[in-house]
């Protein structure tokens, strides 16, 4: 392996931490004298656990269902779960289960929420407020986004198995940062416990979730990769830690062939008639248009047409999960979510008459090249820690790696086309769509900024960048188009602070200072960093752009806050032209 990247790995090795197979030993400990609650799903279906109904109805040949949702409200949340199942009632379409998306700040231990930027879902304080939503109806729910790799972990790990769950993720979280948060070492110190007191539930089918799209994967531009990764953190989850690994993925994948064969691929690699690997595949949202958005449902439905059909062959034990056809503009309100699954369960009904139809050759192949390419990625990974001298056999080393490790190099690292040749660019075998498009889109741009007369338009202007939440590709977007008019961009990366957006302004001699938002959060984000200006006595020009909405007061939905940020002296727009002729008048001036 080259050189430069066994270095680069030994530079990531952390020192001073308690020993992770001790970490794992307490929280086995823990998890022993926890007791496990039972969800009002277990307690009226008489299945033993989420993963024994998933085995049967796969045996059945039936789909399993999950749906995301995230309301403004803890009160909204739960009557929405009852509506829901009052609507399968009455309809006969099963919805097997809810994965709730509560804000972002339950990440966060309490004493650090007041601080941190607010997101447009329910807040969740207690074990009572779990309680709440696993008994408003007989669904599974389970709770993944914010809860095993996030600072609080061990609290809410501990919370949902008391509330009766039996999916705890999401491991590839481990990348995210938070806001005012900066212990990793004790975060991920209490992740190692949490996948204790999780193996201590072996027996009674308590698992690990992982979401690839949310960590590495979603950085990823060759799909064989996901299949690597996700060996990757199963060896951590299973052969480290002992606990039940189970994977969701696919917001970031829109091509149905490189959909499929990943989910035929990591079943091949991973499942066992013990353990299924597979959770379920999540629509994509890269192609929706945010206008005359029923056009979606084509895109949507086609999507969850080829899915249905895979896994009535493959019988792997692969869920959907349908998203709203606004999912790119808004946080989804139940009718919308309403409307997508029934869509969905309608194509199930239709489904056996394609059956005779499809020819899956292509994606046999397709999945065997991606289970031969992600076992060398897996195998390239260990032998590249253990040539840095990481401790392969430590979960808590091993995770603390992987957190420091910048995400765009771990591909280029372990791929096999870029692994024994120094940093040269990927030669995907079966490219990611998403990559692929923000180079179309960045290509686009920059042929539009040349045509018009913009192709120095920044020479020599130095520009800090960040985003503000865990999204990347929008990140990598401007600084490419920006970088193409001849200005000089410092990338922060993604999930920083505010204050560390302009601290590190201040550290390059920049005022300039431009923000990706996604997640709700812009408002909030917006306010801090004028605040902080202000605090500081300096002045800067800050663009913002992405998804930039808000939950406002006395309203349960999101809206558009351009026109706030714009009040507030910051740029907020996504129209590249009109950026760059802005920041060429401020460099006129």
């Amino acid at each position: 392996m080259n050189s430069t990247v066994i270095e680069y790995i030994e530079g990531l090795k952390p020192a001073g931490h308690l020993d992770g197979r001790e970490l794992l030993k307490e929280g086995m400990e823990m998890g022993r004298s926890i007791q496990s609650g039972k969800s009002r799903f277990i307690r009226e279906s008489g299945y033993k656990s989420l993963l024994e109904y998933k085995k049967e109805i796969r045996k059945e040949g039936r789909i399993y269902w999950n749906i995301l949702m995230g309301l403004a409200t803890l009160e909204e949340q739960v009557e929405a779960t009852k509506k829901l199942y009052e609507f399968s009632q009455r309809t006969g379409l099963i919805v097997d289960s809810i994965q709730p998306i509560a804000s972002g700040v339950i990440a966060l231990p309490k004493e650090y929420r007041e601080k941190a930027p607010s997101t447009t879902s329910f807040i969740m304080d207690g074990y009572e407020d779990y309680k709440a939503q696993v008994e408003a109806a007989p669904i599974e729910v389970t709770f993944n986004d914010y809860h095993l790799a996030s600072p609080s972990g061990l609290e809410t790990t501990i919370n949902a198995i008391k509330a009766g769950a039996t999916l705890i993720g999401e491991f590839s979280q481990i990348i995210w940062n938070y806001p005012g948060y900066d212990d990793n070492l004790t975060r991920f110190s209490n992740m190692i416990r949490s996948l204790g007191i999780i193996a201590s539930k072996h027996d009674e089918d308590v698992m690990v979730k992982t979401y690839l799209d949310d960590g590495y994967a979603g950085y990823f531009i060759d799909c064989s990769s996901y299949i690597g990764y996700a060996m990757l953190e199963h060896y951590i989850c299973t052969t480290l830690c002992g606990a039940r690994y189970m994977i969701a993925y696919g917001g970031l994948l829109s091509e149905g062939h490189t959909r499929t064969a990943i989910a035929m691929a990591l079943h091949k690699a991973l499942s066992t008639d013990e353990q299924p690997a597979l959770h379920y595949i999540n629509s994509s949202t890269n192609l929706q248009w945010e206008h005359d958005t029923h056009g979606n449902y084509g895109i949507s439905v086609q999507e969850l047409l080829m899915t249905i059909l895979a896994e009535r062959k493959y019988k792997m034990g692969l869920g959907v999960n349908p998203v709203s056809i606004t999912e790119k503009i808004a946080v989804p309100t139940l009718q919308e979510l309403v409307n997508i699954f029934a869509a969905g369960k309608r194509v199930e009904e239709k489904a056996p008459e394609w059956d005779e139809l499809m020819d899956f050759s292509k994606l046999e192949a397709m999945r065997d090249v991606m289970v031969e390419q992600g076992k060398l990625f897996f195998s390239n990974a260990l032998n590249g820690f253990l040539a840095a001298g990481i401790d392969i056999n430590d979960p808590l080393e091993m995770i603390l790696v992987l957190s420091r490790f910048n995400p765009l190099k771990f591909e280029q690292a372990f791929h096999s086309t870029t692994c024994n040749e120094g940093m040269a660019e990927i030669k995907p075998f079966y490219p990611t769509v998403l990559g692929r498009q923000t180079v179309q889109i960045r290509e686009d741009e920059i042929a539009k900024l040349y045509k018009n007369g913009l192709k120095d338009a920044l020479e020599g202007k130095k520009i800090v960048l960040a985003s503000g939440d865990a999204h990347t590709y929008g990140l990598l977007l401007v600084e490419g188009v920006l970088s193409a008019v001849g200005a000089k961009v410092v990338n922060g990366g993604v999930d920083m602070d505010a204050v560390d957006a302009l601290d590190l302004a201040d550290e390059e001699g920049v005022n300039i200072v431009g923000i990706s938002c996604h997640n709700g959060q812009a408002l909030d984000y917006g306010r801090q960093l004028i605040d902080i200006a202000k605090n500081k006595g300096k002045e800067y020009f800050v663009f913002m752009g992405g998804v930039l909405n808000a939950i406002l007061p006395g309203k349960s939905e999101p809206v558009d806050i351009s026109d706030r940020l714009q009040t507030m002296g910051i740029f907020a727009q996504n129209d590249l032209e009109q950026l760059v002729r802005r920041l060429e008048l401020l460099a006129s001036l």
